[in-house]
């Protein structure tokens, strides 16, 4: 014992003598600039010794051999060895600090878990006040794919690792730990952006984390004192890509090859086509451009920013402010007096997160945010289908004053001018509030390392819309032909009226949401032992409007990590999580997952590597959960109305039948995880990721009806078999480089995940490439298209040559007509030579690559984003799919395309006025690669030099040019390949913008 006290206190001895020195601290970021603000501690200490100025340079007193930690607030953490009296550290993207909700923060090189993460100034670079959709191939294992182009709902749709179930996707959006709208969102409050993709952390959040987690930051207060940032831009938008439409002539010569191809007599007579021709007689011949009528070239949009950030000496804080609007690009919309039927919108948002040391040991922090947005649209909505499917040459937009005058339409065609313009228009008032408050208590004076956190929220958002409708009166036109059948004169017959506006105020949507959590944390180092160990609560409701629409989730969660000299961490979660949708009695499920890595470049034999940064290896296995897919009730079974009887006369009496079985062995989705990963990091300059998973998803809802005979008599319930495993990887690579004034950098990340239904209840299919089992989710399912046929394909009495197989989707087919696989060989084409083929929808391949330029004050940036391995279906009516059923249009690329008489190696078949089964039925025709590779974002920008800069009394001062969407390479060509449809247009912007920090 007299021994061991000996040693005790020689090694305190030893401690006590180590005498502090002054160590200069310089800390720079990746390129190798002086890098501000970061503050420094010595040892275990939480109190802040310095912080580096604005040469990257801080002096604190330690001794030799021992740890000093330096953190950028909330964005970057490294702890170094004190070895001499100078420092240089710089802080790269492997000091990162991954937030993975509930407030906790892992560093990079330490982490277990398989992270990425995007930050402040990558997210807002790319432009877009949607912070979603600054994304594009930024992340690796995030897919951000195009949503709706209207401002006020354009949420990109977001996969994670691809897609796991043929339920659905469901990604879980958290804003500062909290399942928030992510459209209330701005880039310039965002901190970072991190994507959770591996059990390791996915399994904290129970029942909602299989799909995967998007965990934004919001930015809080830095390690200075008051400073002011303004950031204003204007943009101008352009429509990306818009199918053009046959003209007037075209269209006519369209229709006489369409009846003649049917055998019918030509609409148009040689006379009429001679004045379309020469622009004779407009009003009788009409060329109309209805894309130039119902589109401007551009639309015009606003974003300004203003926020204050400082740190007292009890105060952090961030106060944010956000304005920006849009002005579309519809066109002739002030034709009604009083009233636009413009698309725009105005947005107003303000936020304020403040967090104050209340005690020595209390920290209070209460974020608070508040949006105010207002959108316009016409009473007929954004789609322009009736812009494509209206003829050039089926009407004037306006009957000739002496014929009675107003607007114009035909018996087959609206004038789509006139429902855009005169059916009123809606607004739509959406007010939002966000707000949390957090108390975290050192609980240190107890025991070492102890602390208590918790964090109440609730939400609240709310949509009003404001109906202003109309009708108005129209003429319809009539051609009346002469003798010889060539158009002589337009009847004008009169319908309808124009009524007074009618109002209509209504709450379309609301929502409040509760969140509550409390969480122990111990955090303690013994010697090269560190332990870290959480016990968390988590509750959290929401409440939509309407019935059956309110849902609860419940989880304990305990995780606890141990680390051993910065070299072999280990951490392990388990969640007891519980969901509302669940039957009664049985709402809770365990998930369980354990992590681990090997942090190689702390052994010994690399430490002092001038080589190697980082060198570490990972891997983690667990269970992740689904419950989303769940209804209330499924355990119960419901009876209802029957059929009808009559009884007595000829009145119907309905009865009372049995409804659906009820379900049984109710189950969440079930995830098993498993990754492997690999990080590298050499000469400060090049970093380098990969990762490998695979993923088994089971209990995935399914009807039980195909597996189900009909004599059962009542409806089958939905039961829990489903399967799908989803395997892949990821590779990202970043290379920063600098000599002198002049610096370059490339990343980029390339991700792969396929799929493939293992189960899925199907009854029996005559054939093997009939079944959904083995294939990915969603691939494309239908006839196989083997070209046209050609007249060498017919007898002379036009009946198809011997050996060729029969369409039994049109009694009777000719030269010109879809020709397809008669995969079954049993001499005719039906549904059982239906296959799934090709690819899904969702691309398997998704990647991303960024080119930086700097030289002093000019920089240069461009980010590129591309997807590969992806079917689309091109379906649209008119583009694709013209004339037929005498209400379609026809396409100026239809027609390059088309098969006809005098060009018989078109890709699509001939012209017909008439409905034909065999043609449009769903084939490989109608559909095309997704391939693209899209620039997304060029910027060029000027920043002032610093002494100019403060002679304006200003910190700094930069102003740039922005082009988004410049460019795409894909096979679709007519239309944007992220957005097949008539729908409200794709875009290419231009921005001009300043940034102003005092």
């Amino acid at each position: 014992m007299k021994k061991a006290y000996l040693a005790i206190l020689l090694t305190l001895a030893a401690l006590c003598g180590a005498k502090a020195q002054k160590v200069e601290v310089r800390v720079t970021d990746s390129w190798n600039r002086p890098l501000s603000e970061v503050a420094v501690r010595v040892g275990d200490e939480q109190t802040v010794r310095a912080l580096t100025d604005e040469r990257g340079i801080a002096e604190v007193e330690a001794p030799e051999g021992s740890e000093i930690t330096l953190t950028l607030f909330n964005r970057q953490s490294r702890t170094v060895r004190v070895e001499g009296p100078q420092l240089e550290v710089r802080l790269t993207d492997n000091d990162r600090l991954f937030d993975i909700g509930y407030d906790e923060r892992i560093r990079k090189s330490e982490s277990t878990a398989s992270l990425s993460q995007a930050a402040a100034g990558d997210i807002e670079a790319a432009g877009n006040t949607n912070v979603m959709n600054n994304l594009y191939g930024l992340i690796p294992g995030l897919g951000v794919y195009q949503g709706s182009n209207l401002p006020w709902d354009n949420n990109p749709k977001l996969y994670v690792r691809g897609q796991g179930s043929f339920g659905g996707n469901q990604v879980l959006v958290l804003v500062d730990g909290i399942e928030r709208d992510m459209a209330q969102v701005s880039p310039e409050e965002v901190e970072s952006i991190t994507v959770l993709k591996d059990a390791a952390t996915l399994a904290l959040y129970g029942n909602r984390g299989a799909d995967g987690v998007v965990v934004i930051t919001t930015k809080r207060g830095g390690n200075h004192g008051l400073r002011s940032r303004i950031n204003y831009d204007f943009g101008v938008q352009t429509p990306f890509r818009i199918p053009r439409m046959a003209d007037g002539y075209t269209y006519a010569s369209a229709v006489n090859e369409a009846l003649t191809n049917d055998g019918l007599t030509p609409r148009y007579t040689m006379h009429d086509m001679r004045l379309i021709a020469n622009g004779q007689r407009p009003q009788l011949f009409p060329d109309i451009d209805w894309q130039a009528l119902m589109l401007r070239q551009a639309a015009f949009t606003h974003d300004l920013n203003l926020s204050f950030d400082g740190n007292g000496k009890l105060i952090r804080y961030f106060v944010y402010a956000n304005y920006n609007s849009y002005r579309g690009l519809l066109n002739n919309t002030e034709m009604n007096e009083g009233y636009s039927t413009q698309v725009g919108m105005d947005a107003l948002k303000v936020r304020s997160n403040i967090e104050a040391r209340l005690t020595k040991s209390t920290v209070a922090r209460v974020n608070v945010m508040g949006r105010l947005m207002q959108y316009q649209q016409p009473t007929a909505g954004t789609d322009l289908a009736g812009m494509y499917d209206t003829p050039s040459a089926a009407f004037y937009p306006l009957a000739p004053a002496a014929d009675g005058g107003g607007w114009a339409r035909s018996r087959l065609f609206e004038n789509p001018l006139a429902e855009m313009v005169s059916r009123g228009y809606s607004t739509v008032l959406q007010r939002t509030l966000f707000a949390d408050l957090t108390i975290d208590q050192d609980l240190s004076s107890l025991t070492p390392g102890l602390s208590l956190q918790v964090r109440v929220a609730y939400d609240n958002s709310a949509d009003i819309t404001d109906a202003r409708t109309c009708n108005y009166a129209y003429m319809e036109v009539t051609p009346v032909n002469d003798a010889v059948g060539n158009v002589e004169q337009l009847l004008y017959t009169p319908y309808g009226n124009n009524s007074n506006m009618t109002f209509n105020s209504s709450l379309t949507a609301s929502m409040n949401r509760t969140s509550v959590w409390a969480k122990v944390l111990y955090d303690r180092q013994f010697g090269a032992h560190g332990i870290s160990a959480r016990l968390i609560f988590n509750e959290n409701r929401s409440d939509y409007r309407g019935a059956n629409n309110s849902y609860m989730y419940r989880d304990a969660i305990a995780s606890v990590g141990y680390n051993y000299d910065s070299r072999y961490v280990v951490n392990a979660v388990l969640s007891y999580a519980g969901a509302s949708q669940m039957p009664s009695g049985d709402k809770y499920r365990i998930y369980p997952a354990v992590s681990a890595a090997w942090i190689a470049s702390n052994e010994s034999f690399l430490r002092e590597s001038r080589a190697v940064d980082l060198l570490k290896l990972r891997a983690s296995f667990g269970v992740t959960g689904m419950s989303a897919r769940l209804s209330y009730d499924m355990d119960k079974q419901f009876n209802g109305s029957g059929n009808s009887y009559i009884f007595v006369g000829n009145v119907s009496q309905y009865g009372t039948a049995q409804g659906a079985l009820p379900s049984t062995g109710i189950e969440p989705e079930r995830e098993y995880r498993s990754n492997v990963g690999l990080e590298l990091g050499v000469f400060d300059q090049l970093t380098f990721d990969a990762d490998l998973f695979y993923n088994v998803r089971r209990h995935i809802r399914v009807s039980s009806e195909e597996t189900l005979s009909g004599v059962l008599g009542i409806g089958a319930p939905d039961i829990f078999t489903g399967e799908v495993r989803n395997y892949g990887w990821e590779l990202a690579l970043g290379w920063r480089k600098r000599i002198g004034d002049f610096a370059w950098g490339l990343r980029g990340q390339i991700s792969y995940a396929k799929n493939e239904i293992l189960q899925k209840e199907e009854g029996y299919k005559p054939y093997w490439y009939m079944y959904a089992r083995g294939n990915a989710i969603d691939r494309f399912y239908g006839l196989m298209a083997d070209g046209l046929y050609q007249a060498g394909d017919f007898e002379a009495d036009g009946s198809l040559r011997k050996g060729l197989p029969v369409t039994t989707y049109q009694s009777k087919v000719q030269p010109g007509d879809v020709k397809y696989v008669d995969l079954n060989g049993d001499g005719k084409i039906d549904a059982n030579d239906c296959a799934y083929q090709l690819y899904a929808a969702l691309p398997q391949i998704y990647y991303g690559f960024n080119v930086e330029f700097r030289w002093r004050g000019l920089k240069l940036d461009a980010y590129f984003q591309g997807t590969g391995r992806s079917t689309l279906t091109t379906t649209l009516a008119s583009i694709y799919q013209p004339l037929y059923g005498n209400d379609r249009n026809v396409s100026q690329y239809y027609m390059r395309n088309r098969w006809s008489p005098y060009d018989t190696s078109g890709r699509y078949p001939r012209l017909t006025t008439q409905s034909n089964a065999n043609n449009y039925a769903a084939s490989s025709l109608w559909t095309e690669r997704g391939d693209f590779l899209k620039l997304r974002t060029l910027t060029l920008s000027y920043r002032l030099p610093s002494g100019i800069a403060s002679r304006m009394r200003m910190r700094e001062c930069s102003l740039y040019l922005r082009g988004m969407n410049l460019f795409s390479a894909d096979r679709v060509d007519i239309l944007d390949p992220e957005y097949i449809s008539t729908g409200y247009p794709s875009a290419r912007s231009c921005q001009i913008g300043l940034n102003l920090i005092f």
